[in-house]
């Protein structure tokens, strides 16, 4: 009797101690069903083993040449992973191929070129190869792709009306792609070497300069139509009067603020993560705060008279709200422009709001945007003469070049002074005579 009492508690307990493995390996794998940078294909087995599946290449049969890898670890993996990849990548188990330029090329979209891009980057990636190179010559072989078929896809993209930018990031796309291709020994030659993207007479028509910035004659009436909602009131002056990003702003956490200094620390930013599937295919986007573009993004901007107000009476409805729902929403590390609950909003949704205040204003007509508002900030630096050098620096612009290509745009109203100041330069001379 004693006996087979033992049995069962033992039977228990082996019952018990396979279903908590099982268990351990189920939280493993959802845990970790988004698969860090550069683990393309690394994937739980239910042994609790981490595996990985690597194509080497093309044998003579025209099967591809698989090796799977394994390890007690994701990062063993990993590294095993990265380190075959890099004897690929040399050129040491690659051979002809005969699949597909576009089952080729998103295995390495997949493998390599998702491991070196933010997954923003990836996206539109992704996206460019989908839209404007698989239609086209996706089906072909890369032996039958020639300079004269891909010089073919970006002319009649310029003749259709692409941006110059969109026609040669195809270009490059397509040069990465076949440089990789050239290094596995796929192929001979690389065949983007000899294309041209060339600006036509209509192209640099088109590239005539827009003015981007809110025009002089409404500033007045934009002004007067944001200060009559709380949220857009606060929110727009600190990109219009302060040069900030619009994730920039979203991001501001009330320490960033400095009221005695009068200043604004930025060293964040609210970005759209897109999360993929093993094919490329996005599953969800993910509102976070994040780094900013770029470390020039990183800086200290001083706060106009005009914006100190608005940001204070923000902050004074912020604390009194905070206080009827017994939540915090002014404290150090509290959002700016956070939800009634002290949530972090996403851009769709102020983007939804602030369009539909322009409706309602009467100025929708205008296309404004929020980069709207920020190119408005650097135009009228640039009204007040202000030093190039200093307003890319208040911008976070890497470089100078991009604050006074794309910032310092150009109303007509500055012709008719461009004139005045000739007239007051040469009249006092001319009336002498």
């Amino acid at each position: 009797m004693a006996t087979k009492t033992t049995d069962k508690m033992n039977t228990a307990s082996s019952k018990s101690k396979n279903k908590n493995t099982a268990k351990t390996v189920r939280k493993a794998k959802q845990k970790t069903s988004r698969r860090g940078r550069n683990e393309g294909t690394i994937y739980l087995r239910s042994d609790g083993r981490w595996c990985a599946m690597v194509t080497l290449g093309i044998a003579d049969s025209g099967r591809r040449i698989r090796k799977s890898i394994y390890g007690s670890t994701r990062a063993e993996v990993a590294v095993k992973m990265t380190s075959l990849l890099g004897e690929k990548l040399k050129g040491g188990h690659a051979s002809v191929t005969n699949d597909s330029l576009q089952t080729l090329m998103h295995e390495w979209l997949m493998t390599f070129k998702r491991a070196e891009v933010s997954a923003r980057t990836f996206e539109r990636t992704v996206s460019t190869a989908e839209k404007h190179i698989y239609p086209h010559i996706g089906e072909l072989k890369l032996e039958e792709i020639t300079p004269n078929v891909i010089q073919s896809i970006l002319n009649k993209m310029l003749l259709n009306g692409y941006a110059l930018p969109s026609v040669r990031k195809v270009k490059f796309l397509l040069n990465q792609f076949f440089s990789y291709a050239k290094s596995c020994k796929f192929v001979r030659d690389n065949p983007v070497s000899e294309c041209i993207v060339k600006s036509t007479k209509e192209h640099k028509e088109q590239k005539e300069e827009k003015y981007k910035a809110i025009p002089m004659e409404i500033r007045g009436l934009f002004l007067a139509a944001i200060s009559e909602d709380e949220l857009m009131k606060p929110l727009c002056m600190i990109q219009m009067f302060a040069g900030l990003r619009i994730g920039e702003a979203l991001a501001l956490k009330w320490k960033d603020i400095n009221f005695d200094a009068g200043v604004i620390n930025i060293d964040n930013a609210v970005t759209i993560v897109p999360e993929t599937d093993e094919t490329g295919k996005i599953i969800r986007r993910r509102t976070v705060i994040s780094d900013t573009k770029t470390a020039a993004s990183v800086r200290e901007v001083p706060m106009p008279k005009t914006l100190k107000i608005a940001l204070t009476e923000w902050h004074n409805i912020r604390r009194a709200l905070g206080r009827k729902a017994n939540i915090s929403l002014v404290g150090a590390d509290d959002l700016v422009f956070g939800t009634n609950k002290g949530k972090l909003r996403t851009y769709y949704g102020i983007k939804t709001m602030f369009d539909r205040l322009m409706k309602k204003s009467g100025l929708s007509i205008y296309k404004l945007h929020f980069h709207s508002l920020r190119h408005t900030y650097s135009s009228m630096l640039f009204e007040s003469h202000e030093n190039p050098k200093v307003i890319q620096l208040l911008l976070g612009h890497k470089d100078v070049t991009t604050t006074i290509k794309t910032y310092n745009s150009v109303d007509r109203s500055y012709f008719k002074q461009a004139v005045d100041k000739l007239d007051a330069k040469f009249e006092k001379p001319l009336n002498n005579d």
